[in-house]
């Protein structure tokens, strides 16, 4: 690697910590950059899968300290999601992905227009009282997340908060605070297949996992300083981008 790269990886990683600390979807942008730097695809992902453990455990230490993570909420999430991920990606082999592609798409256009046309979605933390019902809820919530993160994966991480705004009352800042941890389990075990099958280049994967470090402490400060509106308009914004690109590109 020479040196321009590595400044190159330095600065993206630093840069999508402060983005992936806020909203997510970082692969988004870090695979296809380290496929263009020379990378297979295949190691390009496992290597930018890396950078997403410490986008998403920095945080995690940040948002629990101002008391924003929910982790009683997150654990059924997080166990009905593992196991269909699991699922998901035996379900691939037999449905189309652009198929899928389109499913995604149409979804996060109505995710964009349901925000939109409610001003205050998000913006105010609902009290919803727990029981079984929302247990319930989560799991349902996280079962179909997980397999579609196994299926597809590309910006799971906006089902995710959108489904604890909707579903749990969170403000936005709370929905990405408790993003966090079902976040880190699912890149914790889709990394641990890419590092077992080889598919890691440490080279590129250790410079980009610390400066992403970096930049997702100042994204969680930044997220918890700027508050619910800001990250409505760049939760709005990535959506309606990354629908767009599904459906066009």
């Amino acid at each position: 690697m020479d040196l321009i790269t590595l400044v190159i990886i330095i600065v993206v990683g630093f840069l999508s910590g402060v983005f992936g600390a806020i909203i997510g979807s970082t692969l988004l942008i870090l695979t296809p950059l380290l496929h263009f730097l020379g990378l297979p695809i295949h190691t390009a992902l496992g290597s930018s899968k890396i950078s997403v453990l410490s986008r998403e455990l920095i945080p995690i230490f940040h948002f629990n300290k101002h008391k924003l993570i929910d982790f009683k909420m997150a654990f059924p999430f997080i166990v009905a999601g593992t196991l269909f991920a699991f699922l998901g990606t035996k379900v691939i082999l037999s449905l189309s992905e652009k198929l899928l592609t389109v499913i995604v798409a149409v979804f996060m256009i109505i995710i964009s227009l349901m925000i939109l046309l409610k001003p205050n979605i998000g913006m105010e933390k609902k009290h919803i009282k727990k029981s079984y019902w929302t247990l319930i809820i989560s799991i349902i919530s996280g079962a179909l997340i997980g397999f579609y993160q196994g299926i597809f994966g590309g910006g799971s991480n906006v089902f995710i908060i959108f489904s604890f705004v909707l579903i749990f009352g969170n403000t936005f800042l709370q929905a990405v605070a408790n993003s966090k941890l079902p976040n880190l389990i699912f890149a914790l075990a889709s990394s641990l297949v890419f590092i077992i099958n080889g598919y890691v280049n440490w080279l590129f994967a250790i410079p980009l996992l610390i400066s992403t470090a970096f930049g997702s402490y100042f994204g969680a400060r930044l997220a918890i300083k700027k508050g619910n509106k800001f990250i409505r308009a760049l939760f709005v914004g990535l959506v309606i981008i990354m629908a767009i690109k599904l459906l066009f590109f």
